[in-house]
């Protein structure tokens, strides 16, 4: 009888350890596709970067300019609502 538990002992712990493996296996697979879609991606990101950093500088030259036109035309915009204000109070004083 003894001999029988020793026997099913070893038989499951040699299922146990296929089981394991078999395991394991899908495991390696998973993370072999997963690696070559991180690859792809990286070799992606790498065409793509020197674009964005172009698109970036555009952008920020746009922003530049911009921010150079909105501080010229800030005193002619000042000017323009102290003259509208001046009309304004014209208009109701002649009311």
């Amino acid at each position: 009888m003894l001999d029988f538990l020793w026997f099913a002992l070893g038989f499951g712990s040699l299922l146990v350890a296929a089981m394991l493996c078999l395991a394991l296996l899908r495991a390696m697979r998973a993370l072999a596709a997963l690696e070559q879609a991180l690859i792809t991606v990286d070799e992606a990101m790498r065409e793509v970067v020197p674009e964005l950093r172009g698109g970036l500088a555009t952008a920020s030259d746009i922003a530049a300019g911009v921010n150079v036109a909105l501080r010229s035309a800030a005193p002619a915009a000042g000017a323009l609502g102290e003259a509208a204000a001046r009309s304004r109070r014209g208009a109701l004083a002649a009311l």
